[in-house]
Formats: structure tokens, C-alpha cells, sequence
């Protein structure tokens, strides 16, 4: 009778392996087996964060950058309380249901502190299950105002579009002195709406009664010829053009502006634009200005943004130590850096380990340096922050100009349609 029990009980143990193997892929196991299975044996000397992040499929270089910015602050603060802090990981592999399988897993290990996901999609599936089970979550770069609002336990380490918007705005009226500003964006998007819609806010504030907007103008996502809005955006006077569109958008209104002698305008765009083939396009329009919102804290010039603090410059040591010092740290790799911070202050901060108190503890942060900028959360888990704009220069992306003030997220329900 106690060999059946045995034999019992190693099978059940043996279905759960496969069972966790098959739904979160090959490296769960060994993170689930060390903090699921043996448990009891280690959670007085060890705190655990859960790192979901997709690891396979169309965001895993994403998701690659930011477990590197986790793994290195990991490496220089691996310890809180008294207590080692250890990993354990789980890949989303970009799907709907492995995302919801891979949630589901990380929350079976009870870690203190959840950071991920890359990509809007897996953190709003992790959503609901992450508030349900009362695990404080910080997604470094996913934007999607609906994450964090409404779930007291998710909050984000990035700031949103609604506040790059904003930035844009100040940067357009108070550093390029525009009162001539055309604004085009994207119809049927949420996220194009967000970023339109914190930059109307802040040229209204910073223009009081006078209108500086002399276009808005919202086009198809299917549209291509661009003849006619670059032809009105010449006719309306406007010395700076606000359009958050994806480069290849971009490339076709670029092409038109320098076709019709639009070169004296500058072109502000969003974080989508901080990659490579904004050089390329800078580099076959020369006479073109660009800018962009950034979360970067340095370029390839080395030069570091004026939203640096001591964090800053020792990320970028232990990064060059880590990874050498040709390599430039990646928005996204910074970002995961911070989240840990985030969650490691936090854990030293809650009067409990109970992940309720780490929660609370999570959102009283207030004035905390860390990698790209200091910290202070609304009441929805977004960061109050400076924005960061950037412009190409030499054929180097560089660092233009910080906002004066800090800017807030706007609720869903209270932007302006």
C-alpha cells in the first residue's frame, strides 16, 4: 500500500511537470520547481519576482531587452531585507493563450512582485488575474492607459502617449517658439487619439486664448498619397507639424514635403520613431527636421539626457561592464531596469512582506532616482515624469530638450474626443 501511495505520488508530480513544461515552454520548469514545488524550504531566506515577458514569437527582441535591464539591476541589488531576491520567469511567446497560461503559472509561485509584460496585448490579459490575486505588477514599456487604470495593482514604468504628447507640445511651443502648429494623426486609434489629445491640452494651456493649432487633421490608416495634406499643411502656415505616425507614413509625407519646399518645418513624431530607419530617413531627407518623444538616457553620441541622476550613471557603468561599451543600452532595457528598481524599493518600504502591503508600498513612491528620471505614481500606477525629446544631429539620434515640469497621464474617461 505505501509503494501505490509512492508510485501515486510520483505520478502526479511527473503530470505536473508536463503540464507547466507544455504551457509556459522549457525554462519554466526549473523556476517553477524551485519556487512552486520546494516552497516551504526557502521562503524565509528568499523573496521572488516574477518576470513575464515574452521570450519567443514576434516580441521577443522586446522582451529579450528588457529581462536584460532586470537581470543586470538583479545582479547589483540582489538582496532586500535581509533576504536574497531570485527570479523565476515565464514567456508569454507573444500569444493570447499562452499569455493567459503563462499568467496563470506565475501566480501558482506567489512571487512578492510581478514585472512585465512587453506588448499591450499580454498585459492586458494578465490584468484581471494579476488584480484578482493581489500581485503588485509593473510593465516596463507596455502604454495602454487601460492596463493600469482601474487595477490598484498594476503600474508601469514607462510613461504613456498621453504625457509624450504632452511633451511634444511644450517642446513645439516653448523651445521652437511655434504659434503655427498643423496636427495629423491616424483615425480608429486609440493610442494615436491619447497622443493627439495630451498635445491639444498643453498647447491650450500654454497658449491661454490664443489658437496655435491652425490644422487638425485626422487620415485613413490605409491612406498613401500624401500630395493633398502636405499641399493643406503648406497652405495653413504651419511652421511645425505634430504627426505620430509609423515611419513608413512618415516617409510618404517626407517625401511630398520635400517635393513642395515644406523643408523649414520640423516633424514631430512619437516613441515609435526612436529606431535606426529614422536615420536612414533623415539621411535621404536632409533638409528635414524630426523629433520625437524618448525614453532613452543615452545616445550614440554618450551624451546622457538632462533627466540623468547617480542611478543613471551607474547603470550605464554596470551596463558597459555587463555588455561592453560599444553597445548602447536600448529604451526597452533601461525600462526593465527601472521596473526592478521600482519593485526592490517597494519590498524595502512595505511594513509587511504581504504583497497587499508591498502594493501599498509600491504606490506611496515618491521621488525616487532610478534610471530615467525620478519616480512618483498617480493614483492609476503611471509615472509623473519629465518627457524627454530627441532629434537627429550628425547622423546621431541626441537628446534636445527636457519638459520644465512633470507631466501627468490623463484617465480614459477624461480625454478630450
Amino acid at each position: 500500500m505505501r509503494m501505490c501511495t509512492r508510485n501515486n505520488r510520483i505520478l502526479i508530480l511527473a503530470l505536473i511537470t508536463a503540464a507547466v513544461m507544455m504551457l509556459t515552454g522549457c525554462t519554466t520548469f526549473d523556476n517553477f520547481e524551485r519556487t512552486f514545488l520546494d516552497r516551504d524550504q526557502s521562503s524565509d531566506n528568499v523573496i521572488y519576482i516574477g518576470v513575464y515577458e515574452p521570450q519567443s514569437g514576434s516580441m521577443s527582441a522586446v522582451g529579450q531587452e528588457e529581462i536584460k535591464g532586470i537581470e543586470l539591476a538583479h545582479s547589483i541589488y540582489g538582496n532586500v531585507k535581509g533576504a536574497r531576491v531570485e527570479l523565476v520567469e515565464v514567456d508569454t511567446q507573444t500569444e493570447t493563450g499562452s499569455s493567459k497560461a503563462a499568467i496563470q503559472n506565475m501566480i501558482k509561485m506567489k512571487p512578492s512582485v510581478i514585472i512585465g509584460s512587453a506588448g499591450e496585448a499580454s498585459s492586458m490579459i494578465a490584468s484581471p488575474y494579476i488584480r484578482k490575486a493581489e500581485i503588485p505588477t509593473i510593465t516596463p514599456s507596455a502604454t495602454n492607459p487601460l492596463i493600469t487604470q482601474d487595477n490598484p495593482y498594476y503600474f508601469r514604468a514607462c510613461i504613456t502617449p498621453y504625457q509624450n504628447g504632452s511633451g511634444l507640445a511644450e517642446y513645439a511651443y516653448n523651445e521652437l517658439k511655434s504659434r503655427h502648429i498643423a496636427v495629423v494623426t491616424l483615425e480608429n486609434d486609440s493610442t494615436q487619439d491619447s497622443l493627439r489629445d495630451g498635445f491639444r491640452s498643453r498647447i491650450r494651456s500654454l497658449s491661454g486664448n490664443t489658437t496655435s493649432i491652425v490644422m487638425d487633421q485626422k487620415i485613413p490608416v490605409e491612406q498613401t498619397g500624401m500630395k493633398k495634406l502636405v499641399t493643406e499643411i503648406k497652405e495653413s502656415g504651419a511652421d511645425v507639424v505634430f504627426m505620430p505616425v509609423g515611419l513608413e507614413k512618415a516617409d510618404l509625407i517626407f517625401s511630398q514635403a520635400e517635393k513642395q519646399g515644406l523643408t523649414g518645418v520640423t516633424f514631430l513624431g512619437s516613441q515609435s520613431w526612436d529606431t535606426d530607419n529614422l536615420l536612414a530617413l533623415q539621411k535621404k531627407y536632409p533638409d528635414i527636421h524630426m523629433a520625437f518623444a524618448s525614453d532613452r538616457v543615452t545616445y550614440e553620441d554618450k551624451n546622457t539626457t538632462d533627466t540623468v541622476t547617480a542611478e543613471t550613471q551607474r547603470f550605464l557603468i554596470e551596463y558597459a561592464n555587463e555588455y561592453g561599451s560599444k553597445e548602447t543600452p536600448s529604451t526597452n532595457a533601461v525600462l526593465g531596469y527601472d521596473a526592478y528598481l521600482l519593485a526592490i524599493n517597494a519590498i524595502n518600504n512595505a511594513k509587511s512582506l504581504k504583497t497587499t502591503d508591498i502594493r501599498d508600498a509600491l504606490a506611496a513612491t515618491n521621488n525616487l532616482r532610478c534610471a530615467t528620471g525620478v519616480f512618483t505614481f498617480d493614483d492609476n500606477g503611471n509615472p509623473v515624469r519629465t518627457v524627454n525629446i530627441a532629434t537627429v544631429k550628425d547622423g546621431s539620434i541626441v537628446s534636445a530638450y527636457v519638459t520644465e515640469s512633470s507631466s501627468k497621464a490623463e484617465s480614459v474617461k477624461k480625454i478630450e474626443k
